[in-house]
């Protein structure tokens, strides 16, 4: 029963910090989803909901737009997790750091694709 124990001890505050890192993640995600999404830009970005066609000044401001979104949303997240791991680095919680640590692949990731593919293409 001991055996039981500790390992529910050791076992649940990586899972339950790596199910916050998701949630994390995911409500970024829905952020940028929605900032896509918010209806100026239909029909592969291209064209304007309501009709017509976006001048080109038009269109780099919803693009700049989307990627400003992305990089706060994302980066917010980063930043949550780089300050929970060096937090539990600090405590000695080494298996709570080494999850956040690996968890934070993928915001920088999302942030890294966004900064080298800024705009999809007009064509």
């Amino acid at each position: 029963m001991d055996i039981v124990i500790r390992l529910v001890r050791r076992g649940i505050p990586p899972l339950a910090v790596l199910g916050a890192d998701m949630l994390l993640i995911v409500l970024a995600g829905r952020i940028v989803v929605g900032a896509h999404l918010r209806g100026k830009l239909c029909d592969g970005a291209s064209v304007w909901c309501a009709g017509g066609d976006p001048t080109p000044a038009e269109w780099v401001a919803e693009m700049d737009f989307r990627t400003v979104v992305t990089f706060w949303a994302f980066g917010g997240v980063a930043v949550i997790m780089l300050v929970s791991a060096v937090w539990a680095w600090r405590r000695r919680f080494r298996v709570l750091a080494a999850v956040q640590f690996l968890a934070l692949v993928v915001p920088l990731l999302a942030i890294t694709f966004r900064a080298l593919n800024p705009y999809p293409s007009l064509h």
